[in-house]
């Protein structure tokens, strides 16, 4: 019998976690899904921890890859491997509330929408902070401009997304910024969204995971690092242009994100140097700078000149 929903789940190096992660699972109060483990080739012992818990319940569905290709294109296999009417995508190192995915599908039936999104905890030293989503107009372009804005998190955890939608969305190959060029593809795709204004996602910063790179912030100083951001960026731009031609609709909130990553560019000399990182968007040289930004820093450099 096809599930209602599909949990796509990505699994590396989370050893640590996924005890905690599978636990939230399967204390759901819905239980008419299916789990997708996906092992990108996770170098500890998280793949034989899936297969434990395959044996277990056979809602629980486990891949193991034979090559990682890393955080997006795990989501992909889980997703081409998924039956269910919803799809969501969850984090192996971070956990539910026992009721999230019976209120998010509830959401979705009652209201006929194709994306739902709730609210998250962020879980770091014990503490745990409620991070509300701005959900103060329903219009797509709104919705879009605010995600840009981080009003509306990027992230595909948060959201309960119909199929239809998802097999419409190219999946980018590198994971830096990947929750962008996903999450709004699938908001131009829809027709409807609403949103559960109560948090249900467990975001924890862990150790050493699969997504847990995208958590340190010394890994912000990884060349890769912005690199991959950078190219997501590029996927994103051209999906925009491709779909509405006329960024104007997006302003000043786009150029505002892209100038705000260039501006991560101008504190590392080789990355200063490299100009390809600044034709991302030449546009954004029309929206200004703040006075202390351009103070510090050459204007050259920070118009891609």
């Amino acid at each position: 019998m096809t599930p209602k929903v599909s949990i796509c789940v990505p699994v590396y190096n989370v050893e640590k976690y996924i005890d905690r992660f599978m636990n939230s699972v399967l204390a759901q109060t819905f239980t008419d899904f299916e789990c997708i483990l996906v092992d990108d080739c996770s170098p500890c012992n998280s793949g034989k921890i899936c297969d434990e818990y395959a044996k277990r319940d056979k809602r629980i569905k486990v891949i193991h890859k034979q090559k990682n290709e890393g955080l997006p294109q795990a989501r992909k296999t889980g997703f081409e491997n998924s039956s269910g009417e919803y799809i969501q995508f969850l984090d192996s190192d971070d956990y539910i509330e026992k009721d999230m995915i019976e209120k998010m599908y509830k959401k979705a039936v009652s209201g006929n929408f194709d994306i739902v999104v709730c609210d998250y905890f962020t879980n770091k030293n014990e503490r745990e902070k409620i991070h509300k989503q701005d959900f103060s107009s329903f219009d797509k372009i709104t919705i879009m401009k605010k995600v840009l804005l981080v009003k509306i998190k990027s992230v595909v955890w948060n959201k309960l997304v119909k199929k239809e939608v998802v097999q419409l969305a190219e999946f980018p190959v590198y994971s830096y910024s990947e929750d962008y060029v996903i999450t709004m593809q699938n908001i131009h795709n829809s027709s409807s969204i609403g949103y559960i204004d109560s948090p249900l996602y467990h975001y924890c910063y862990n150790e050493a995971s699969l997504s847990e790179m995208k958590k340190q912030p010394h890994i912000k100083n990884n060349k890769r690092w912005h690199f991959e951001k950078n190219e997501n960026w590029r996927i994103l731009v051209k999906f925009l242009k491709d779909k509405y031609g006329d960024l104007k609709i997006f302003e000043p909130e786009l150029s505002n994100a892209i100038n705000k990553l260039k501006k991560t560019y101008m504190k590392d000399k080789e990355l200063r140097a490299n100009k390809d990182l600044f034709l991302l968007y030449p546009e954004s040289k029309y929206y200004q700078w703040s006075i202390k930004t351009l103070i510090k820093k050459p204007i050259k450099f920070l118009l891609g000149r």
